[in-house]
């Protein structure tokens, strides 16, 4: 498959009265055309910022690229100009925000927001414009989207905001699609409706998606590969069945074991004693290291990512050669529980 982008030894800081923030650090990844990538990790692990920066969306200041490329059709993101960033945002790579309510303009029809991209992007008229924006609402699964488009965004319920966001992000065709926690505040039934909508259109358009979420069963069931990010940083990446079958981070294992499993019922949930470390101080080892029941003198050193196999890397020393053999097993061990 042709990588569509490549994102390189990204970092991002913000300058604040209180200091550096170093919210990305050296994130690196690919994403393959039809890829759907899950980014998953605590809240304020930096996933957000990563999906923002790809957009050039992070404010400036306070926001800075302190380093890396995020390169496009073979341009670099970071180094575009205005007029550039305009032909890319919702043309080329679109994205659906965790809140539709904040994102809809409240004082302008739905009809109006959607058509505003056509008419921008495609060079459409008013009437051609018009009857895609409806169109898109039904092909979104929007009933009676000849009267929607005269509504205003506090007319519609969560979920319906939710597809117009989403009827807006893919409506001219982008080739990226970063979804940034689509279900936030929505109830089951409709998480369930608008994750199987994104997919099918993933499927239709052969767009790539970049899925940021805290729920590693829809990752389960929607990705095709999972980065782990921590502290800034990527801590694990595999293919979707590797992650969960083998994980090689304890961080990426802690959070598999905060998952209900059916198949378990006195199965106890594990919570990750601890917190995130400071990232106006960070770590000079392993960031994961203070939370980490594995944790050895060699974790004292920033961990590089070791390649498990050819789609499979963790920054865990436990797969150095110079970790104690029982160490490795103890972990193997909880792993296959």
């Amino acid at each position: 498959m042709k990588t569509v982008l490549q994102v390189k030894d990204l970092k991002i800081e913000f300058h604040t009265y209180a200091g550096v923030v170093q919210a990305v650090n050296n994130v690196s990844f690919d994403l393959k055309e039809g890829e759907v990538i899950g980014l998953v990790g605590e809240s304020g692990c930096g996933k957000s910022v990563t999906s923002g920066s790809i957009m050039r969306l992070i404010p400036m200041p306070p926001g800075k690229y302190a380093n890396g490329q995020i390169l496009f059709e073979n341009k670099d993101i970071v180094k575009m100009n205005e007029a550039e960033l305009r032909n890319l945002r919702g043309n080329k790579i679109a994205m659906i925000f965790q809140d539709p309510m904040t994102c809809l303009n409240p004082v302008l029809t739905v009809g109006t927001q959607l058509m505003e991209t056509y008419i921008l992007h495609q060079g459409m008229t008013n009437q051609q414009a018009r009857e895609k924006a409806v169109d898109m609402l039904r092909r979104v699964g929007i009933p009676a989207p000849e009267q929607r488009v005269q509504q205003y965004p506090h007319e519609l319920s969560g979920g319906m905001r939710q597809r117009v966001m989403i009827a807006m992000a893919l409506g001219c065709n982008p080739k990226i699609l970063i979804a940034d926690e689509p279900t936030t505040a929505l109830d089951v039934t409709i998480q369930a409706q608008i994750m199987d909508l994104i997919k099918k259109l993933n499927s239709e358009l052969n767009t790539a998606v970049i899925l940021i979420t805290h729920d590693l069963g829809v990752v389960a069931g929607m990705c095709d590969r999972v980065l782990v990010m921590y502290a800034g940083h990527i801590v694990e990446s595999a293919n979707v069945k590797d992650l969960y079958a083998h994980p090689q981070h304890p961080y990426t294992w802690s959070l598999l074991q905060s998952i209900p499993r059916m198949d378990q019922a006195k199965h106890k949930l594990q919570t990750i004693a601890g917190k995130p470390p400071d990232l106006l101080n960070p770590p000079s080892g392993c960031g994961f290291m203070p939370r980490c029941k594995f944790a050895m003198d060699l974790c004292n050193k920033k961990p590089p990512l070791f390649t498990v196999s050819d789609s499979h890397q963790a920054a865990c020393w436990m797969l150095h050669p110079e970790c104690p053999h029982d160490l490795k097993q103890l972990f193997a061990k909880e792993v296959a529980k």
